[in-house]
C-alpha cells in the first residue's frame, strides 16, 4: 500500500498531463495522479457504462467506447495513495463488454502503458489506441467506428483542450452518447485572458464567438462558467443533442448535471450526459440517483 504522495501536489506533477513523476505501480508502469473527486467521476462513468451495455446488449450488439483523454490506464489518488483503474480499464472490466474501445492520449508514455495494461485483459473487446491530440485525429477515429455502432464517448479534459469542432466532426451521423466534463474552474481562470484579446481558446471550446456577449459586464468571475453552460448546451443541441435538461440559471450549481467538488468544497466541474436518444438521458437519471458513496440507494 502506497503512502499518500505529497510530492504529487507539486506543479511538476502536472507537467506531464497528470502523469505522476514520483510513483509507479507494481508493474513499473506510470500512474495518473488524481484527486479524490476524480474517483467519484469515474464511478459515475463506470455505472453508466454498465447500464448502457446491459440495456442495449441485444438491440445494438455492436457497441463502442471512445476515450479521448485516456491516460495510462491506472490512477493514484494523491492524498491516499490508493491505486484505481482509469477510464479505459473500467471499460475493459465491464461484465457486458464493448465490442470496441478506442483510446486516445497526447502523452506517448501514457499510451504505451495503457496498451500494456489493456493487453493483460482476456476480453473479446478490441482495444485500439492513438498517441495523438484528439483534436487532430477525428477522421482516424471515425475509421474505427461507423454508423453500425452504438457509441459512448468520454470527454474528460484537464482544461479547455476539447474543441467543439472536434465534437461536431466525431458525432456527425453517428449514434453517440457523450459524457462530458465541463471544466468550471478552467473556464473561470481563462476568461480574463480571453476578454483581453486572447479569444482563440474560448472560440474553439464553445465553437462560437457568442460567449463574449453573454459575459460582458458580468462582475463575478465565480459564475462565468455557469453562465456559459447554457450556450455550450445550445451548441450541442445544434448538432443533434436535443434531450439535455437546461440548467436553472437562478440556482448556480443546482442542476441536472452532477457537480463535482474539490478541496474546500470548491466546484470544479459539471459532469453531464448528452444523448441524441431520450433513452440515454433516462439511463443517466438512473445513474444519478446513486452517489458514489452509495447514498440514495434503495433495496
Amino acid at each position: 500500500m502506497f503512502e499518500p504522495c505529497e510530492k504529487c501536489k507539486a506543479e511538476e506533477a502536472r507537467d506531464e498531463d497528470g502523469i505522476c513523476p514520483y510513483v509507479k505501480d507494481d508493474d513499473n508502469l506510470p500512474l495518473r495522479c488524481i484527486g479524490k473527486w476524480s474517483e467519484d467521476k469515474l464511478d459515475y462513468l463506470g455505472r453508466y457504462m454498465d447500464i448502457f451495455n446491459k440495456a442495449m446488449k441485444y438491440k445494438r450488439p455492436k457497441r463502442a467506447y471512445i476515450d479521448l483523454f485516456a491516460g495510462p490506464g491506472k490512477c493514484i489518488i494523491r492524498d491516499s495513495g490508493k491505486i484505481i483503474s482509469g477510464s479505459t480499464l473500467i471499460a475493459l472490466e465491464q461484465s457486458v463488454p464493448f465490442s470496441l474501445i478506442v483510446s486516445v492520449d497526447i502523452n506517448s508514455d501514457a499510451v504505451s502503458a495503457l496498451e500494456k495494461r489493456g493487453g493483460e485483459y482476456k476480453s473479446e473487446t478490441k482495444l485500439k489506441t492513438f498517441d495523438a491530440d484528439c483534436n487532430l485525429i477525428a477522421d482516424w477515429i471515425r475509421e474505427e467506428v461507423d454508423p453500425s455502432y452504438l457509441i459512448l464517448a468520454f470527454i474528460d479534459p484537464t482544461s479547455m483542450q476539447m474543441k467543439f469542432s472536434t465534437i461536431r466532426k466525431l458525432t456527425d451521423g453517428l449514434s453517440m452518447d457523450l459524457i462530458i466534463n465541463y471544466p468550471l474552474q478552467a473556464i473561470n481562470r481563462a476568461y480574463r485572458d480571453a476578454l483581453s484579446g486572447n479569444e482563440t481558446v474560448f472560440n474553439d471550446f464553445f465553437g462560437t464567438t457568442e460567449w463574449k456577449e453573454r459575459i460582458l459586464g458580468l462582475k463575478s468571475q465565480y459564475h462565468i462558467a455557469t453562465k456559459l453552460l447554457p450556450l455550450y448546451k445550445q451548441q450541442l443541441g445544434g448538432i443533434g443533442y436535443k434531450d439535455i435538461t437546461e440548467l436553472d440559471s437562478d440556482k448556480p450549481f443546482i442542476s441536472d448535471e452532477v457537480l463535482v467538488k474539490g478541496p474546500r468544497n470548491i466546484p470544479l466541474y459539471y459532469l453531464f450526459l448528452a444523448s441524441k436518444n431520450p433513452l440515454g438521458n433516462k439511463l443517466w437519471q438512473e445513474v444519478k440517483k446513486i452517489r458514489p458513496d452509495r447514498q440514495g440507494q434503495f433495496f
